[in-house]
């Protein structure tokens, strides 16, 4: 879904941030005020699709500024992490 935002426009981006927080607004009266709403998980998938909208929205500012460096993710593998003991040092 991410990938998704990548490749709209930032005018998109805001159009989509807006159709979503008028989701939001509708959805949450629905639920508060007249109890009508079959999902609540409407609201939080909205809320979800605002948050990485916005977040792909603000590293293409960040990029256009060029403060933000593309970092491309290595093939195939995950970054290990190193084990810490627990328990009493020998």
């Amino acid at each position: 879904m991410k990938d998704d935002f990548k490749s709209l426009s930032p005018e998109d981006l805001k159009k989509e941030i807006l159709s979503s927080s008028e989701e939001v607004r509708k959805a949450r009266f629905q639920f508060g005020v007249t109890r009508s709403l079959e999902n609540p998980k409407v609201i939080r998938n909205h809320k979800k699709r605002i948050a990485q909208a916005l977040t792909v929205l603000r590293e293409k500012e960040l990029t256009a500024k060029g403060k933000l460096k593309q970092i491309a993710p290595k093939a195939g593998s995950a970054p290990k992490v190193a084990k810490t003991s627990k328990g009493k040092k020998k």
